[in-house]
């Protein structure tokens, strides 16, 4: 999921007084004790990628299956004359990291990948790319890349294309595979005057085709799509509605569903409140996540970090702010979601708190439950130390025995990844922190981190080392 960092201070003080943040003995330690299991020391995965480690985001992605099958993904941008930017890939297979390789075209600009993996072992990794200014008719498009289970070759597919303007395949191509290998992707695209939210599925196996392009909500401007889905097929979109066609304003958060590979998608439905007078406030970034009977979680920013539960089809409980900021001068960055089989779900966010004195960055964290509670949220990111953390993401196995936190301690320069004792069905709240990288970005903005659960025993980081260039790294975590 593409993390985005903006204020969001209007509102703040009046949610602040309704939740109240626990730190104490709760609270993480900055490189404090290892997390139970192991996870293995940082490995360079991909090339130098950018001689200057000042230069370049270097966005990256990684998924795991239960068997230990990985895929990562990053973008590799040039110096050449000219420039350009291109995807590299790496798989992991039996505990080794194959080759890197690149897996997009040589030419123009490809950036944003993203990646999933299936039960059986199908994987895909998509991006966005656009033609150099220079060309004729330039354009821009939305690109996936799959290897089916056994098969031997990856297959490139373009879904959409339009004409560089600002407007046409903006955004990141989200992707996600079922257990047995279809592959759904998502993507904005522009209809000449709306942006609009458009979704294709690939059948599995090697001779899979993919369908034609659905819209799935015509007649509005919709952008930032995200897309999850679960072991059976079914999947969920959710993006944002702008008030206008073709502004970045958006006012409202929607869903479609989808039942099993080959299903309809429903008729959008509005799962967050409607933030008006438009201008006056923002839902954006929204995230999805399926459990194993198809019911949704969905988090967004809106009046702080907000979710809601689908408690059963058409039944949602009423958006409520989850994770709120402790003081007016509070921004929010990016957020993350996880949810198990049963509904249980882990949302986390960093929050920037410029305050005289404290003027740093801290990862909050609260647990939903299936019936549509959230708990108190947590303060994992110890008080005490001038910790700065950026580039949040959540893990959670499919059982819930495995959940993690993990993100980029800036100041320190080092990769942090919070384990959950007993898992999501513990109901406990004690949380220990683990170092598994250091060599971070050069700026905080630059931070990236992937961070997958394939089963309780297996999980997948992947991260940015900009020490001496740039570079991908990888740790390993299983029990």
């Amino acid at each position: 999921m593409k993390q985005q960092s903006f204020a969001i201070a209007l509102f703040t003080s009046l949610v602040a007084s309704a939740l109240f943040f626990s730190d104490g003995a709760m609270a993480a330690k900055s490189g404090g004790t290892a997390a139970g299991g192991n996870w293995g020391s940082g490995t360079a995965i991909s090339p130098v990628n950018q001689p200057d480690p000042t230069r370049g985001a270097q966005l990256n992605d990684i998924a795991v299956n239960a068997s230990g099958l990985a895929v990562a993904a990053w973008d590799q941008y040039t110096y050449n004359y000219g420039g350009g930017a291109t995807i590299g890939v790496a798989v992991q297979s039996g505990g080794r990291w194959n080759a890197p390789f690149t897996i997009s075209g040589a030419t123009g600009f490809s950036m944003n990948p993203r990646v999933a993996i299936g039960a059986d072992g199908t994987m895909a990794v998509s991006w966005t790319y656009e033609d150099p200014s220079t060309s004729v008719s330039s354009q821009r498009k939305a690109q996936v890349a799959v290897k089916p289970a056994g098969a031997s070759a990856w297959v490139t597919a373009t879904l959409a294309q339009g004409p560089i303007g600002g407007v046409a395949i903006t955004q990141f191509v989200p992707v996600v595979v079922d257990a047995k290998g279809n592959v759904t992707a998502a993507w904005t695209t522009w209809d000449g005057s709306h942006s609009v939210i458009q979704a294709a599925t690939r059948a599995a196996g090697p001779s899979g085709a993919w369908s034609p392009p659905t819209s799935l909500a015509p007649g509005v401007s919709a952008m930032y799509p995200a897309l999850s889905v679960d072991a059976r097929g079914d999947a969920a979109v959710v993006y944002s509605v702008s008030s206008c066609a073709g502004c970045n304003m958006p006012y409202v958060a929607q869903y479609s569903f989808r039942s099993g590979p080959t299903g309809s998608w429903s008729i959008p439905v509005n799962v967050s409140e409607a933030i008006v007078p438009y201008g006056s406030g923002y839902v954006t970034s929204p995230l999805v996540a399926l459990d194993a009977n198809g019911l949704a979680t969905v988090i967004y920013f809106g009046y702080g970090v907000e979710g809601t539960r689908q408690l059963a089809p058409g039944n949602w409980t009423s958006p409520q702010t989850v994770l709120a900021a402790p003081n007016a001068v509070s921004s929010y960055g990016g957020l993350d979601l996880g949810l198990d089989d049963g509904g249980n779900a882990i949302v986390a966010a960093w929050i920037f708190d410029a305050s005289i004195g404290v003027d740093r960055s801290s990862v909050y964290v609260t647990r939903g439950t299936p019936g549509g509670g959230w708990t108190i949220p947590q303060r994992l990111t110890d008080p005490s130390v001038p910790v700065d953390a950026y580039a949040t993401r959540v893990a959670v196995s499919p059982d819930g025995s495995l959940a993690l936190v993990g993100w980029i301690d800036h100041y320190h320069g080092t990769v942090q990844v919070a384990q959950l004792a007993g898992g999501l069905q513990s109901g406990g709240s004690t949380w220990s922190t683990t170092t598994i990288g250091r060599g971070t970005a050069f700026s905080s903005f630059q931070e990236v981190l992937g961070l997958h659960a394939g089963s309780g025993t297996v999980a997948r980081a992947v991260w940015k080392n900009a020490k001496s260039g740039t570079q991908t790294y990888a740790s390993s975590y299983r029990r």
